[in-house]
């Protein structure tokens, strides 16, 4: 019997996907630029490791399965391309904040598609959650009134996007490796990034190798440490609990920020980012006796 990965993994994934919104920062490559390439170096490093060990389930795998993840990585370059646009026109807080409302849209799809009712333990942790966002999102402050709202604007899209994306991965994951599933995945989002740098006439060379190493920083750490760990782990566990856990990428975000931007998380920050963490602790911890 295959044995179930501890929950608290998920947290670890978290806390690298939360290196995205610095490492972004530092860039100064448009947004699809920074999006296309962190998916393409992705792919690369996945390339022999996956070839290597699930080679015969590409030829296995069913056409529905293949659309399921082609949509899946469609949405997710959807959401790198709103989400990663919101870093350069808001601050860091506003932008993780916003894009961490995603289990509100994750945990009404499912009730939709999969049929998951949300129990009241699950309703109390995110309501905490979501309670700490708000919080959060009342400090935040800094940067002109219209890049500011067009950018919280793209931020909450990218919470809509990673949703949709979390919820295909949880439905196709039954089925296929994490190898499989998120290569095709990556795969496709690359595609759809680079043609939507073509297509806005965005340049995708030269850039400066301080530009290149930045995009590999974020495929690496952000991408296999953070996302991939995520599509690992949704075969095991509720999407709706891997996006409520992802509300700690505020809290990591903001800490980060301190040090490398001098932005001084307010009061609002520090309660809200309490209240966030009690939240998903709460869930998760609580979530086996969910099973009783």
């Amino acid at each position: 019997m295959e044995k179930t990965p501890s929950k608290y993994w998920i947290l670890a994934g978290t806390f690298f996907t939360s290196l995205s919104s610095i490492i972004i920062r530092f860039s100064n490559a448009p947004a699809l630029a920074i999006s296309a390439y962190r998916m393409l170096f992705t792919c690369l490093m996945l390339l022999f490791p996956v070839l290597y060990r699930n080679k015969n389930e590409f030829s296995e795998i069913s056409a529905k399965d293949f659309a399921l993840c082609a949509a899946s990585g469609f949405f997710l370059a959807l959401h790198y391309a709103s989400w990663i646009s919101s870093i350069q026109m808001t601050t860091i807080a506003n932008s993780t904040v916003l894009v961490a409302c995603s289990p509100m849209f994750v945990a009404i799809l499912n009730f939709f598609i999969m049929k998951e009712r949300p129990s009241y333990r699950m309703v109390i942790g995110i309501a905490m959650s979501l309670a700490g966002t708000f919080i959060i999102a009342m400090g935040s402050a800094g940067g002109s009134q219209n890049s500011m709202m067009a950018g919280n604007v793209l931020a909450f899209l990218g919470a809509i996007f990673v949703a949709v994306y979390l919820v295909i991965g949880g439905i196709v994951r039954k089925r296929l490796s994490a190898g499989t599933y998120v290569f095709i995945v990556y795969s496709v989002s690359a595609v759809v990034l680079f043609a939507m740098c073509i297509a806005g006439n965005i340049p995708i060379y030269p850039y400066p190798a301080r530009e290149f190493v930045l995009f590999f920083a974020l495929a690496f750490f952000c991408s296999i440490l953070g996302h991939t760990v995520y599509n690992y782990l949704v075969k095991y566990f509720s999407s709706t609990l891997i996006s409520v856990s992802t509300l700690s990428e505020p809290i990591f975000a903001s800490i980060m920020a301190l040090f490398f931007f001098s932005e001084i998380p307010t009061l609002y920050t520090l309660a809200g980012g309490i209240i966030i963490l009690a939240g998903i602790f709460y869930y998760i911890v609580t979530q086996n006796k969910e099973k009783i």
